[in-house]
């Protein structure tokens, strides 16, 4: 028997927590110095996904799971600059190493993935995916939740007084209470939702046999967009439109989209309309792997900045980015067909306008780059004609999702890297 074999990896603490905070990030702070990287990370834009560090992440020094994971997902793209080209081209593995191992299930294509990042960064760890399974099954984030169980509470249910024989009795109750619970279920006599709870102090309600009304489904990777009821700002003068949103173009982009989706409508717009306008949109998206029906939600957010009364903030804008679906031919994963977009406004036009759909006012970004070597990331820039960002007023339906576009950072002088 191999006993390295029972070794199995390890994501919180040998990834997230190991190679990812004490090896790479810990490595850029000192060589790149911790102010450089700070203010990277206070340059970062807004997004509802992303969390902001506005204070950058050298003054944190308790760290957790989720921050790590949160810290991944833009930290790659700070390096560029900060540090020698080959550190970020590691960084950019080390990254991608993690988010592959995280995947519930491996094909063929993915490992491949997962071994040039590997071949980057490390060597030597096949053997723990095709030996022992996906290594999204060994995170001990998994088990370290049976601290709070096994140990929490039941020191809780104490008198914090002789505590282990009494956590023993506490943890023995449980155990009763789970097997009598599964035995109630076998029976039919409640419902399989009430199998979750194992703690004494919730009671089991007994209920008589329902019949099992199936629910309706929507039909898979079908996006579904939600919006308010009412608008936040009705009856709003496209002048003011216009000002508070920076939507230089208004009138002439509505014009167009008339034209093409109302041609037989006979009413023109011009700054003299009222439009009712709204803060944010959302959309369930289905999961990338698709395992499941579950979504996740995405929101986009078009509100102008305004100053707070009194001692609170003042609120900056939020004018999202997109990803608008243009091309017919687009692929169904990946960005290819999904020119980016900013969206400065979400309206609904009034009624003689004879079109009931939620509009959008975008400003459209340059088609992608070819990946730059070595971040491997794209780069995109406002589309500008005569001296105009080009604009353009789409149906929200066309959004695709939200994206976070992440500044290019000016490179400091050469340091002497040895």
């Amino acid at each position: 028997m191999d006993i390295f074999s029972c070794l199995t990896p390890d994501l919180l603490h040998q990834l997230h927590k190991g190679v990812f905070k004490y090896h790479l990030v810990k490595w850029c702070l000192t060589h790149a110095g911790a102010a450089d990287i700070d203010q990277r990370f206070q340059c970062m834009p807004d997004h509802p996904s992303l969390r902001y560090l506005k204070k950058g992440i050298s003054i944190i020094t308790q760290w957790t799971g989720c921050e790590f994971k949160e810290m991944q997902r833009i930290f790659a793209s700070l390096t560029d600059g900060a540090v020698h080209s080959e550190v970020t081209a590691v960084a950019c593995a080390v990254i991608d190493f993690i988010y592959y191992t995280s995947y519930p299930s491996q094909s063929t294509e993915s490992l491949h993935m997962l071994q040039d990042a590997l071949d980057t960064f490390h060597q030597h760890k096949e053997i723990f995916r095709k030996g022992l399974g996906t290594p999204d099954g060994f995170n001990t984030e998994l088990s370290e939740c049976l601290h709070i169980d096994f140990a929490k509470e039941g020191y809780r249910a104490s008198n914090k007084k002789n505590y282990i024989k009494k956590m023993v009795t506490y943890l023995t109750h449980c155990d009763a209470i789970h097997k009598f619970t599964a035995f109630l279920i076998w029976t039919h006599t409640i419902p399989y939702s009430q199998s979750n709870s194992n703690k004494a102090d919730e009671p089991l309600h007994v209920q008589e046999p329902v019949e099992q009304v199936p629910a309706t489904t929507v039909a898979a990777g079908a996006p579904t967009w939600s919006i308010a009821k009412r608008a936040p700002w009705p009856k709003t003068p496209v002048q003011t439109l216009i000002k508070n949103h920076g939507a230089m173009d208004f009138v002439p982009a509505l014009q167009a989209y008339l034209n093409a989706h109302v041609p037989k409508g006979c009413v023109t717009a011009s700054v003299y309309d009222f439009v009712d306008v709204y803060k944010q949109i959302t959309i369930d998206l289905p999961l990338p792997q698709r395992h499941t029906d579950e979504t996740q939600c995405d929101t986009i957010r078009a509100t102008p900045g305004h100053p707070n009364p009194g001692w609170k903030t003042s609120e900056p804008d939020h004018f999202d980015c997109v990803l608008v679906h243009e091309d017919g031919l687009a692929e169904d994963v990946g960005i290819k067909g999904y020119p980016a977009a900013r969206v400065r406004a979400l309206f609904r036009l009034p009624s003689w306008f004879g079109c009931a759909d939620t509009l959008a006012y975008i400003e459209w970004f340059t088609p992608v780059t070819p990946p730059v070597v070595p971040l491997r990331m794209s780069r995109v820039s406002y589309a500008m004609h005569q001296g105009h960002r080009q604009a353009a007023v789409i149906p929200i339906s066309s959004i695709r999702c939200s994206c976070a576009l992440t500044p290019i950072f000016s490179k400091p002088h050469q340091r002497d890297r040895g």
